[in-house]
């Protein structure tokens, strides 16, 4: 038996790494004799072993040549074994390397090593000894025995391939196209040329698929490869193009085994193609009659071949080899290469597709079929963007007016190349490279192209209508928007200077709104420590309205506020948000990242749970609106109840909108002690009342306070008094003395139900 370790040199030099030390103890062993130990070359060490194989007792499948005692190699690398695993040789020469699955094609003369593990190697071998793998290759060529090494026998296992010098990116279904429906122009017999971009000159050799080149594009695509040559060298936007090839056999050449032998050289790059019958001659006179049209002496080269079945993870029979040729104008003459030049092989990628995205995000029962907007690229939203995209969700429109500046870099997803550029159409070029063989559906501008933001029409197409502006003006116009009540509307921003992430989701049919969940967010400071430090430091800090939006505070040079902070926001908010997109929720809800940076740098997490709010239009003004948080009516209605026949009544606290002409109603008061009621009338007392409403105002930093009246007629009329008219009269005067003024908001509350005016 010709064994492959035969032609190996003894290892002479010492072993010091006392892992391999150790491993080779166990070696010896399991072979009840001392081992051999040879040179493999650059620091590695080889240890041929013979491995006892439990053959199946009718005879091997197929008749396979595996034996009971199988000759192996084990290479280990002598600097970084363990965390290095070894790699595993057949030793036999004569081994049927041709017939099985999960065998590396051979390199470098070597014969061809054994793929024992679906994965990473050295992870598996991580929490396991030199014992478990002799189990594993004994095993392993057990499977080859019975026939079992391919998981589903219906399919055909690839090639193993390794040792590459560079990646070349295209969809397989596409270029089964050039071979199988004849999609590319065939310039001699199964041979196409297909167009490929190197992106970068930096790190190893990647070749992207751009198009086939057909009897329609060739004139195109020739004059735009020209084009791009004259550019200048140093021009960034200059694109380096290279024609690539593609060779394949006939339809009814079928190979069944396994070449391990990958062509390394000219040479056996003919033997290669002579093996599955692939004419390469028409390619060989093409390459070196028009050798002027690769500008490169390195080029991109395909070969198809035909298996019995379709390939482990594809669609098709077609397995595709992928090499590198190296030719210069001394190696051709006479329309032949005539010097044995080098090949290289290349690792296939697929090229990402949001189908494929949605699958590796775990995402993929989102649909992407509808529409969604998005208002507001900045630092949030360019994130929150950026998360959609990468999870295949790409059919967006993005508005922003505004343009990248040097210092949105600290904390926005785009580079220093888009400085100037317009925030949502820099983004929408970004994810368009994400997906470059896709219709990715994205649209992008500084304002809405397709009809005013108030027109009925303008957002029919869309599903979600999601809002990372920070914009307070815009804000109250999305809350009011009439136009909007069949979408599903979400805001977002970032407050406490920069720890405190909020984010609102509306319930069905609009209710609650964003502006009655921020209002109950407020009103929640009466009993929420956390929430109550929050308005007040903002209080202290603002003197003014609250929030810190994202876009107004960050969007500033000397606003201090980290990347990573804006990132644990938009993280937590994507993963909301693609909940919610997979299984939406009926009620309204706060969502709350808290960051805690003292001591300890810590991130909490809250969400609210919010009710529809209960909604009155003024009886005297409809453009004003009240809207009451849960409860509260029916708190009026039990006080009704109790007063009896007598008037009652309190006042009301909570937020007043001037611009958006709605008050909404987060608590009441009861009647202090010194009112008065009888069957005919109420007036309403003053004791501790001032106390009481200042300790609401403190509790939530200035955001909710005294915004009305209200008093009971038992017995009708629902409407005013003409004694109610003239409280306001006099009501009217101080309201509109204080800082901010207030309208007059007074209530009358009937056995028929609440009926509020507004003046």
């Amino acid at each position: 038996m010709e064994k492959f370790s035969d032609s190996l040199p003894l290892f002479t030099n010492d072993i010091e790494n006392p892992e391999i030390q150790d491993s080779l103890k166990s070696l010896c062993q399991l072979q009840g004799d001392q081992v051999k130990i040879l040179d493999w070359g650059n620091s590695r060490i080889a240890i041929p072993i013979e491995i006892n194989i439990d053959l199946p007792s009718l005879g091997n499948f197929d008749d396979l040549d595996i034996r009971e005692k199988e000759p192996v190699i084990f290479v280990f690398d002598l600097i970084n074994y363990p965390v290095s695993a070894p790699r595993v040789y057949t030793d036999r020469l004569d081994f049927p390397k041709n017939n099985l699955a999960h065998l590396y094609v051979a390199v470098n003369n070597r014969p061809p090593a054994f793929c024992y593990v679906r994965g990473n190697a050295d992870e598996w071998y991580a929490n396991k000894r030199i014992e478990d793998l002799v189990i594993r290759i004994s095993n392993w060529l057990r499977d080859g025995a019975t026939g079992e090494l391919t998981e589903n026998g219906e399919q055909y296992e690839p090639l193993r391939l390794e040792g590459y010098s560079g990646s070349i990116i295209y969809d397989y279904d596409t270029l089964l196209t050039v071979v199988a429906n004849k999609a590319a122009f065939e310039f001699g017999d199964k041979f196409s040329i297909v167009l490929f971009e190197r992106p970068s000159n930096l790190g190893r050799y990647t070749y992207k698929f751009v198009r086939p080149i057909t009897d329609k594009n060739a004139l195109t695509t020739i004059k735009e490869v020209d084009e791009e040559r004259k550019k200048d060298k140093e021009d960034v936007t200059r694109k380096k193009y290279y024609y690539g090839y593609v060779l394949w056999s006939e339809e009814d050449v079928i190979r069944r085994e396994y070449e391990v032998n990958i062509p390394r050289s000219w040479d056996e790059f003919k033997l290669f193609c002579e093996y599955y019958h692939i004419k390469y001659k028409e390619f060989e006179k093409f390459i070196t009659t028009y050798s002027k049209i690769n500008e490169y002496i390195y080029f991109p080269v395909i070969i198809g071949i035909r298996r019995p079945s379709q390939l482990i993870g594809y669609s098709s029979n077609v397995e595709f080899i992928n090499l590198r040729f190296k030719v210069t104008s001394s190696d051709i003459e006479q329309e032949k290469i005539v010097n044995n030049v080098p090949i290289d092989m290349l690792s296939h990628n697929q090229p990402l597709t949001k189908k494929l995205a949605g699958h590796i995000s775990g995402l993929d029962k989102i649909s992407d079929s509808k529409r969604n907007v998005i208002f507001g690229c900045g630092a949030i939203g360019s994130k929150m963007i950026m998360h959609l995209a990468r999870s295949g969700q790409t059919n967006l429109t993005l508005i922003d007016p505004d343009y990248i500046s040097p210092h949105n870099l600290v904390r926005h997803t785009l580079f220093g190349e888009d400085v100037g550029h317009n925030k949502a159409e820099a983004l929408a070029e970004k994810i368009e490279k994400i997906y470059p063989y896709e219709n990715t559906k994205i649209i992008s501008g500084t304002s809405f192209k397709d009809g005013l933001i108030g027109q009925k029409e303008t957002f029919e197409k869309y599903d979600w209508v999601l809002d990372f502006t920070a914009s307070e003006a815009f804000f109250n116009r999305l809350s009011t928007l009439r136009n909007i009540d069949n979408n599903h509307v979400v805001s977002a921003s970032i407050s406490d200077f920069g720890n405190l992430g909020i984010m609102y989701k509306e319930g069905n049919n609009r209710n609650p709104r964003l502006d009655d969940l921020q209002v109950y967010l407020f009103s929640l400071a009466e009993n929420d420590l956390n929430i109550r430090n929050w308005l007040k430091n903002e209080q202290a800090s603002a003197h003014s309205n609250l929030t810190v939006h994202v876009g107004v505070g960050c969007n500033s040079e000397t606003t201090v506020l980290s990347d990573h902070k804006i990132s644990s926001h938009a993280s937590y908010f994507s993963g909301v948000l693609q909940k919610e997109m997979s299984m939406m929720s009926a009620e309204g809800k706060i969502y709350l990242n808290r960051i805690i940076d003292s001591k300890d740098y810590r991130i909490e997490t809250q969400v609210l749970n919010v009710k529809p709010f209960d909604m009155f239009q003024a009886v005297n003004n409809t453009n004003w609106e009240i809207r009451f948080k849960q409860g509260i009516v029916e708190q009026l209605t039990k006080e009704f109840t109790i007063a009896g026949k007598n008037e009652t009544g309190g006042v009301f606290v909570g937020v007043c909108n001037y611009k958006t002409k709605t008050i909404h109603i987060t608590g009441s008061i009861k009647a202090p002690l010194d009112s008065k009621g009888s069957t005919t009338q109420f007036v309403r007392g003053q004791n501790g009342l001032a106390n009481e409403i200042s300790a609401i105002e403190k509790s939530s930093g200035g955001q909710i306070g005294y915004v009305g009246e209200w008093h009971t007629h038992p017995d009708g009329p629902n409407c005013l008094s003409k004694q109610d008219m003239e409280s306001v009269k006099k009501h009217k005067e101080e309201c509109s003395n204080l800082q901010p003024p207030l309208p007059v908001f007074l209530s009358i509350i009937t056995p028929t139900g609440i009926f509020p005016y507004v003046f």
